[in-house]
């Protein structure tokens, strides 16, 4: 009797890990989502759920529109001006603007790379290369961002083109197994698949 009371627990709690990994990253994801939600309806506090995020967007759009049609190119760079030059508030705004017009443009993490951490160890680190342009007096350094696994920070690091080798993964997927510590598996792509990274004009990594 206590054995088959044993392994019917047995199967319960199989079965109730195996709706856990069907069902946790959608919960997880749809109660990141409510989150972000529920942060953006509060910006407007209405007391009626939905409202308040409603009359953000209309809001927002709305000074699109005002900012596209009514207000000029002089108007907006005039008082972006007197913003900058108002400590901190124009460093912050300065930020938040320089970021959002890079990825505007096209600028985000969609080049990753291998770095090797130094030219005497056989230690790589996956990253992203953010800034290729020469960095004066360094011309020889390009920028490399490295996420940290288990979290979304990072950091930025200046090293050398020739310890700068593409990688040929899709950036999602770089990503992803960067942040995951490794635990995702990265699948490189085929050699001549259209996503894979652009090359550095620089030879591979040194010896």
């Amino acid at each position: 009797m206590q054995r088959h009371l044993r392994w019917f627990l047995a199967l319960l709690v199989r079965y109730f890990l195996r709706g856990v990994l069907l069902f946790l990253p959608a919960l997880a994801t749809a109660y990141v989502l409510w989150v972000i939600l529920q942060w953006l309806d509060n910006i407007l506090p209405t007391g009626l759920p939905g409202l308040g995020l409603l009359l953000l967007v209309a809001s927002l759009t709305l000074l699109g529109y005002i900012g596209t049609h009514w207000l000029g190119p002089t108007l907006i760079a005039s008082f972006e001006a007197r913003i900058r030059k108002v400590p901190l508030v124009g460093f912050i705004y300065s930020s938040v603007r320089e970021l959002v017009e890079s990825s505007r443009r096209g600028y985000r993490f969609e080049r990753p790379v291998l770095v090797r951490l130094s030219p005497h160890a056989e230690a790589y680190q996956i990253g992203f290369l953010t800034h290729e342009k020469p960095l004066l007096p360094h011309p020889e350094l390009v920028a490399v961002y490295l996420p940290y696994s288990f979290s979304f920070m990072g950091k930025l690091l200046l090293v050398p083109r020739n310890q700068v080798e593409p990688l040929p993964l899709k950036a999602a997927e770089a990503l992803r197994f960067v942040v995951s510590g490794g635990l995702i598996e990265a699948t490189s792509l085929p050699p001549n698949d259209t996503g894979k990274a652009p090359a550095l004009d620089t030879p591979p990594l040194a010896s």
